[in-house]
């Protein structure tokens, strides 16, 4: 069985050898603009428009590289920082969704989603590069969210105006940001934030014991999409749960839920039903990585196994440090480009591998 030793040289190879470089040189332009995708000869995909969400998640990235000692992402993330701030803020505190490849507004929509990874990458670059600009901007946007974004039905409206179903994704970012914001930077309104998130998700996400993903306006389960649960969710939760220190036998649960039902042939798959039935039997490369970082952390013996399955599948590109991101249920994949947002869920779990002394 391929040990996590093997595996953690095989991850640092890929990463600082072909992922970083290839994104940090190609994947940008020279304003710092991160692009969002690259095509499978390493070539930017340009004519999409440029989300908030995939700049703010490369600016993690790159600081997230920076700190585990690959120089050149301090430069990269700056850049993209710089940019971040320049091309997205919108008057009222909150930030756009998208601009075009000149950094020019097409979606000016405030999206919680995009909002969590703003708070997240400015939470990073408080860490990592020492930004001064980085703390006040979250308060700011946060106090935003708070002031323009609060539902009266518990946590945030997921945009604006506001849209349903009702989704918990948004809210489990949110968290995501605000327990990185408390491990460095620590502020009542960031402990606020992070409880809503974790009180809604006891209370309103959690339904016989999985977490749902589709809500009606009052938190109840959506009439036509509410008995979705995806595994890679209940993962994600799981090691959410763990960080804050909030609810170890639920995180537990979660996880177990997720190994019992979630998998199919080694993976972790889509969708299924509250029975555990399969909703949706293909997969995507966020839930593997989801499963390597949560399996980590209840020292899974199968985590090494589901890491060489990662790299013989979704990474095993012509060009090395692309990926596959997407298969269907008969492991065929359809995809034409390998998205940048991917590389946020890689960096996650890998940096997670590569701190560890397992």
């Amino acid at each position: 069985m391929t040990t996590l030793s093997a595996a953690r040289t095989r991850v640092s190879n890929w990463l600082f050898d072909h992922a970083l470089p290839l994104w940090a040189e190609r994947g940008v332009d020279a304003d710092g603009r991160f692009f969002e995708q690259l095509d499978f000869d390493g070539r930017p995909v340009t004519g999409l428009g440029r989300r908030t969400r995939v700049q703010a998640r490369q600016v993690y990235v790159f600081c997230e590289a920076a700190a585990l000692g690959w120089a050149q992402g301090r430069a990269v993330a700056k850049a993209g920082l710089d940019q971040l701030i320049a091309d997205r803020r919108r008057d009222d505190g909150l930030w756009v969704s998208a601009t075009d490849d000149d950094g020019v507004v097409v979606d000016e929509t405030p999206d919680l989603y995009d909002l969590a990874f703003v708070l997240f990458a400015l939470a990073a670059a408080h860490r990592v590069l020492g930004d001064a600009r980085a703390r006040p901007l979250a308060l700011e946007t946060l106090a935003a969210i708070d002031r323009l974004m609060a539902s009266s039905h518990w946590g945030w409206a997921e945009a604006l105006p506001p849209c349903l179903p009702r989704r918990q994704n948004p809210h489990m970012h949110m968290l995501e940001a605000m327990l990185a914001w408390q491990a460095i930077a620590p502020d009542p309104a960031f402990e606020a934030a992070a409880r809503v998130s974790l009180d809604l998700c006891k209370h309103r996400f959690l339904i016989d014991g999985a977490i749902r993903e589709y809500f009606t306006e009052d938190w109840s389960a959506d009439p036509a999409t509410g008995y979705v649960i995806e595994p890679g969710h209940l993962e994600e939760w799981a090691w959410l749960l763990k960080q804050a220190g909030d609810d170890s036998d639920l995180a537990t649960a979660l996880h177990r839920r997720a190994a019992a039902q979630g998998y199919r042939d080694g993976f972790a798959i889509r969708e299924i039903g509250p029975a555990g039935e399969v909703l949706d039997g293909g997969r995507r490369l966020w839930s593997q990585t989801e499963a390597i970082r949560t399996g980590l952390s209840f020292g899974d013996t199968g985590v090494s196994a589901l890491i060489a399955a990662v790299f013989d599948t979704h990474l095993a590109t012509a060009v090395p440090g692309l990926w596959v991101d997407s298969y269907d249920a008969d492991c065929r994949s359809h995809d034409e480009a390998a998205p940048a947002s991917s590389l946020y869920h890689l960096m996650t779990a890998f940096s997670e591998l590569l701190r560890s002394d397992a």
